[in-house]
This record gives C-alpha cells, sequence and structure tokens, in this order.
C-alpha cells in the first residue's frame, strides 16, 4: 500500500472506527436507560397488581402471608408486605422476624405520605446487595391505606441482557471489518489516480517530460490528470527549444573563429569553444574546471582578468603568447551577471590576430621592398638622363652607352611592375584559367628546348624522366610555372651541376618534382622562399634579372588550378621543389 493510500486509509478508518464506537456506546447507554425504565415500570405495576389482590377483606396475616408464598411462585421479585407501623409481616427470601421494623425506610415513607408509590435504590442490610425498592399502598374498600406492599430486585438485573449486550459487541466489530474493507476499496479507488497524478509530477520534477497520466475515467480526478498532461506536453515543447536553442547556440559558439571562455565566480573555467582549444593549444579536458590561472600561460591574460573580476567593467586589450609557441590575440574581457546579483561570471574573448599582425608586416616588408627596388631603375634613369643632359650627349659613344643602359632598366621597370600587377590579380583571383587536358611532360619537354642555351653555357647536366600524365591546367600557365622553377635550378646551381625533373602519378593528382644540386636554403630561410621580393642570394637573382616574385607568382598560380607546391633543401647540398596538380 502506498503512502497516500495508506494515509487515506488510516484518516478514514479512525473516523469510522471511532464513530462506531461511540455509537455503540450511545446506543448501549440508551438501551440500557430504556430496559431500565421499562423494567422498573412493569416492576411498579407488578406491585400494584399484587396491592390490588390484596384488597379483599381478607386480614388474617395467615391468609395474607399464605396468599403471598403463592405469588412468589409466579413473581421472581422479592415480595415484602409492612403494616402501616413498619413491622414486616411478610418477606419472600427473609424470615420477618429477623427484619428490623421498616417504618423509616425511604420508599415507606413516601407510600405513607401518600404518594401513589414510592422507590429507593441501596444496599440491603439482609442481603448485602444493591437493590430497586417500590413500594405501593394497600388500599380497604374505603380507600383507606391498611399496609404496604413492596417489591425489591437486584440493581444488577436491572437493564440490558448479556445476549444483547454480546449482540452489540458483535455488531460493532462486523460494523469495523465491514468499515476496514470499505475503507481500503474506496481509498484505493480514490487513492490511485491520485499517486498516479503524483508518480507524473515526481517524474517530471526529475525532468522526466515524457510521463504522462494514462487512468481512463471521470470527474475532477480526470481532469487533473488532463491538466497534469497537458502540463507534461508543455513542459516536453519547451525543453525541447531548450534543448534545440542550447545545440544551436553550442554549434554556433563553436565554429566562432573568436575562442570563448566562460569563468565562474570561483575564477574556473566552465565553457570554451574548439577555437579556444586551438589557441590556447589545450584539449577540453585539461582546461574546464580548472582555474584560468591552471589554464592560460600568459602573465598579460591573467592581469586583464583579474583587472575585469575587481573593477567588474569591461577591458579590451592585445596580448602576447610566448608559449607553447609565438601568438598576438585581440582579448575582451565581458563581466556578466550569474544567478545571483552578488555574484559575477566572466566571458573571455580572444581572437588570434597573429597572421593580421604577419601579413601586416608581409605588406610593410613589401612596401619596403618595392620601394627599394623601383628606387634602383628609377635612380639610374634619372642619373643618367641628367648627365646626357649635362652634355654628355653630344659624345655619340657615351650617348648610345647611356640610352642601352637607360633601355634596360626601363624594361627591369616595366617587368617589375607587370609583375606586382599579376601578383595581385592572382591574389584576388581575378587571373582567367583555361582550364584543360594537358599532357604535363609535354610542356616540360617544350621548356626544356627553351632553355637548352644557357644549360649549355653553364655545362649543366640536365636529366629528365617520368610517364606521359594528363592534367587539368592552363597549359600556358604550367609553362611559366616550369619556366620559373627551371630557371631558379639553373641560377642557383653552379657550373657543371645536376638538375633532375620528374613526372609521376600518385593517387589523384599528378606530381613534379625538380631536383638540384645548387647552394641550397638554410632551414632558417626555406619558410620565406615564396615571400615576395626575397631572395636567398640577392646579387645573384639580380644579376639574373629576376624581380624577386617568381616564386610567389608561381605559388598563387599553382593553387588557383587546385594544386600545391612544397620545397625542400639541405645547405650546400641542393633543392628540390614537388608540384602537385590534379589529374586529368
Amino acid at each position: 500500500m502506498k503512502q497516500l493510500q495508506f494515509r487515506m486509509f488510516g484518516i478514514f478508518f479512525s473516523i469510522f472506527v471511532v464513530f462506531t464506537i461511540v455509537f455503540g456506546v450511545f446506543l448501549d447507554r440508551v438501551l440500557e436507560e430504556y430496559t431500565r425504565d421499562n423494567q422498573l415500570s412493569f416492576l411498579t405495576e407488578s406491585a400494584n397488581v399484587l396491592a390490588e389482590s390484596l384488597h379483599s377483606p381478607a386480614s388474617n396475616k395467615s391468609t395474607i402471608t399464605n396468599y403471598l408464598e403463592n405469588m412468589e411462585q409466579h413473581i421472581d421479585d422479592r415480595i415484602t408486605y409492612v403494616e402501616l407501623d413498619g413491622n414486616v409481616i411478610y418477606d419472600s427470601q427473609r424470615d420477618p422476624e429477623d427484619l428490623e421494623n421498616h417504618f423509616l425506610r425511604e420508599e415507606i415513607v413516601e407510600v405513607m405520605a401518600g404518594a401513589p408509590s414510592g422507590s429507593s435504590i441501596r444496599i440491603s442490610d439482609s442481603t448485602q446487595q444493591e437493590l430497586y425498592y417500590v413500594a405501593v399502598p394497600v388500599v380497604g374498600e374505603n380507600n383507606e391505606l391498611i399496609a404496604i406492599v413492596r417489591l425489591s430486585r437486584p440493581l444488577s438485573e436491572i437493564g440490558i441482557s448479556n445476549q444483547i449486550v454480546q449482540s452489540l459487541y458483535y455488531f460493532i466489530f462486523i460494523a469495523i471489518l465491514a468499515s476496514f474493507v470499505l475503507t481500503y476499496l474506496l481509498t484505493r479507488k480514490v487513492a490511485k489516480p491520485i499517486e498516479d497524478v503524483m508518480d507524473v509530477a515526481h517524474e517530471l520534477s526529475n525532468q522526466n517530460y515524457q510521463a504522462r497520466y494514462s487512468r481512463k475515467g471521470s470527474g475532477d480526478l480526470q481532469e487533473l490528470g488532463n491538466t497534469m498532461n497537458d502540463l507534461a506536453e508543455n513542459l516536453e515543447n519547451q525543453t525541447q527549444e531548450l534543448i534545440q536553442n542550447d545545440e544551436r547556440l553550442r554549434k554556433l559558439i563553436n565554429h566562432l573563429v573568436i575562442g570563448v571562455m566562460l569563468l565562474n565566480e570561483q575564477k574556473e573555467v566552465t565553457m570554451v569553444n574548439e577555437a579556444m582549444e586551438k589557441i590556447l593549444h589545450l584539449p577540453k579536458e585539461k582546461i574546464v574546471g580548472k582555474t584560468y590561472l591552471e589554464a592560460i600561460s600568459s602573465y598579460g591574460m591573467s592581469h586583464l582578468i583579474e583587472r575585469v573580476y575587481q573593477t567588474k567593467k569591461s577591458e579590451n586589450d592585445e596580448i602576447y603568447f610566448y608559449h607553447p609557441q609565438e601568438q598576438v590575440v585581440d582579448a575582451n574581457i565581458v563581466p556578466i551577471v550569474s544567478r545571483t546579483p552578488d555574484e559575477t561570471d566572466l566571458i573571455v574573448l580572444l581572437y588570434d590576430i597573429t597572421e593580421i599582425r604577419r601579413l601586416e608586416k608581409v605588406r610593410s616588408d613589401f612596401v619596403a621592398n618595392v620601394s627599394h627596388e623601383l628606387r634602383t631603375p628609377i635612380t639610374a634613369l634619372k642619373g643618367f638622363s641628367e648627365t646626357l643632359l649635362d652634355g654628355a650627349m653630344e659624345d655619340k659613344e657615351t650617348l648610345e652607352q647611356f640610352l642601352g643602359i637607360i633601355l634596360k632598366e626601363s624594361f627591369r621597370l616595366e617587368l617589375l611592375v607587370n609583375d606586382i600587377l599579376e601578383l595581385s590579380r592572382l591574389e584576388q583571383r581575378q587571373v582567367p584559367m583555361n582550364l584543360e587536358p594537358v599532357n604535363l611532360s609535354n610542356l616540360v619537354r617544350e621548356t626544356l628546348a627553351l632553355i637548352q642555351q644557357p644549360a649549355k653555357e653553364k655545362k649543366m647536366n640536365v636529366q629528365f624522366d617520368g610517364e606521359e600524365v594528363l592534367v587539368v591546367a592552363d597549359p600556358n600557365r604550367i609553362k611559366q610555372i616550369l619556366s620559373n622553377l627551371i630557371n631558379n635550378a639553373l641560377v642557383y646551381t653552379p657550373e657543371e651541376g645536376t638538375i633532375q625533373i620528374f613526372v609521376d602519378r600518385k593517387g589523384k593528382q599528378a606530381v613534379l618534382t625538380i631536383t638540384d644540386n645548387g647552394i641550397g636554403i638554410s632551414e632558417e630561410e626555406i619558410n620565406r622562399v615564396f615571400e615576395r621580393f626575397y631572395r636567398i642570394d640577392k646579387g645573384r637573382s639580380r644579376n639574373s634579372g629576376g624581380t624577386g616574385l617568381g616564386l610567389s607568382i608561381v605559388k598563387y598560380l599553382i593553387e588557383n588550378m587546385n594544386g600545391s607546391i612544397t620545397v625542400k633543401s639541405k645547405l650546400g647540398l641542393g633543392t628540390t621543389f614537388t608540384v602537385k596538380i590534379p589529374l586529368a
């Protein structure tokens, strides 16, 4: 039996038991009084009948004694005949001579005083029993009082019988037993729907919003169950909406390029997104639950967070990380109100601007390099022009020499400007690419034919091997790429050096490798070879007529054709460029 049903059963059953017992006691008292009154009335009537039967003129004591002895067989009560002076003439249970004068007995006094009857209750001196006495007058033919007849009965015999009392007890017991069964069935019928509703409410409090009240019925309990189902459905819908919103928010936060971290009042990390994991170079498991001092290895960052905790005001600053690698982040710390007004949580937003700062430096270097590269031809043009204007053009030989230099520097200036413009268009993907299936090996052969003369002059050993491979590419741009890479190998490889070119396929890509045994590139410089205006050997590159933009243009051309380029080199041993282009 469940708790609610037990409580209801206990209350209703206790009320019924108390009511039944009270009713039984009340009924017992009423029956007792009713039976006693009836018996006392019957005792009085019997005394009156007996007194009337003694109304005959026979006044002889022996006659009266004989008559009363005869009546004693028909009357169970004690019979006493008392004369007016109080002497007892007859007593059905005691010898009259042993009895004292009854003149002062209460019931006798009442009759002597003219009452139609007299009664009293007392312990009999002769029988030592508590008796109920009823006395009535015996009158003569002229209505004169001639004697008194008294009947008495033990008080214990007046009232309801033991059989009736037992029957009453049996009735009370059966009523209590019946009430037990009926109360159990009734409380079970009433409590079961309430318990079902309570079970649903308990499940809802445990966040099980799929719980429903399934009992069918009518009345208020059914209406309560339907209301509980409506509540559960609304809670389930709201919970699903919250879960979906939370999932959307988490996906949004995890896809932000900005690192997000949430700190609680205890300065512990409660949430981070993927961008924050990348910035801190730590997995979420080593961040969440830790204090920000344990998670962030930057004094500037820790100092900024601590200041926001103290001032409760937003802060913004550019912070440098030196471990585990150098990084620059734009940090925004925003305080937010927690669940209680006196507590403050923090949102830490970190935007990795390392690449931006690097690009700013590259842009600054580019401007400086462009200025430097333009200064040389412009200075030459200006200097030789001024010399000619100052009179040198009168000398024909000098004039031709200076004009030749001016023309050469003009070509160089034009080449530099064209390379800068082309690189800019490639970066913005504004250079049209005529992609088509082309034979990469044939393009290599065509390019090698163009560099035979300079190769012979340096006595270079140029080797080519590989299978016939079709790629999806712009043939003119492929020639430009090959020309740049092979010319670089010629420039940076000493005389009688070796250049090896190999074409192969790997998976869904064609692989072109160009290897030389030239001067090589140091480890410090190898990551910068694709930067604009960067030269390994500045003097040798300038003498070759290069602008320092060739490899940058090559990199962007290959990327615009969905390919990639990598470089490996050892200083003094040579360099290998590897180009990968999608197969046709």
